[in-house]
């Protein structure tokens, strides 16, 4: 009975000091998998590799106004249309405004950055009075690659979250990558946004142009005979606004009328029967 107890126990001993081999597999399995999550995290968190200023070109907006008086506000306008024309250029927006005393122009006009000095010096050649003239140039060299480069690491991290989540096992670690696949892809569209943005307003640059022309107001005194004319005019209206005035009181007429006969008739009864 001793030897074959002593048999069991060293069973039992062996068995508990040996796991199963498919459960190590899948524990290390997991753990590997989230190492490799909190992996790309910390990559997405250090700071990017930057560009040297000698692999950088430059990245301007370039923004001008000009202001001035015209001789002939039709024709300026017609000459300002050719010059736009004549360039890889647009009108963007164009107002027109017009009182007794002045004719007024106020258009928007974006023109490729390469033809933005040109153009802008041929518009201000056009005025008779030059009232304002200003122009603009903003250095976004820096937004312009710091947007880039917060692209390419962004979709750098979605790839590798991808990967990921092709060897994720469990059900938790999956929604948790998947989840955060989301807020990277949200995070990447509008940082595209920006970026388009941000090109054309590089690529096109932008003139506000105003231009005006104040106009002649000429007051001409009439004839002695052309006055009486528009006197005796001014005289019927007058006249006949009265009479129109007078006949909506008709039915008082009509009340005094019958009141004063009746009045009549009374008083002459009264003097027969004295």
């Amino acid at each position: 009975m001793k030897p074959l107890f002593l048999l069991v126990i060293s069973f039992i001993f062996l068995s508990c000091g040996n796991p199963q081999p498919e459960m190590g597999a899948k524990y290390e399995h997991d753990t590997i998998a989230m190492k490799e999550v909190s992996a790309s995290i910390d990559e997405d968190l250090a700071p990017a590799q930057k560009n040297t200023d000698s692999q950088l070109s430059k990245k301007a907006i370039k923004k001008g106004q000009i202001n001035f008086q015209s001789e002939g506000i039709t024709k300026d306008y017609l000459k300002v249309k050719t010059l736009i024309s004549s360039y890889d250029s647009y009108i963007d927006s164009e107002n027109e405004t017009n009182t007794d005393y002045q004719a007024n122009y106020d258009i928007t006009i974006r023109v490729n950055a390469k033809d933005y000095d040109s153009l802008f010096s041929k518009l201000a050649k056009l005025s008779k009075k030059l009232d304002f003239k200003s122009s603009h140039i903003e250095d976004v060299t820096a937004r312009f690659y710091d947007l880039k480069t917060r692209i390419k690491n962004k979709k750098l991290l979605e790839a590798r979250y991808v990967k990921l989540l092709n060897k994720a096992t469990s059900v938790k670690d999956m929604l948790e990558i998947e989840r955060s696949i989301n807020e990277i892809r949200n995070e990447i569209e509008s940082a595209e946004g920006s970026f388009r943005y941000l090109n054309k307003q590089i690529s096109y640059s932008t003139i506000h142009l105003n231009f005006y022309e104040k106009l002649s107001v000429k007051y001409t005194e009439k004839g002695f005979w052309s006055r009486i004319l528009n006197a005796a005019g001014r005289g019927w209206k007058g006249f006949l606004s009265s009479l129109v005035n007078a006949v909506q009181y008709w039915p008082w007429l009509i009340i005094f009328t019958v009141g004063f006969y009746v009045y009549k008739k009374i008083k002459s009864f009264w003097r027969k029967t004295k």
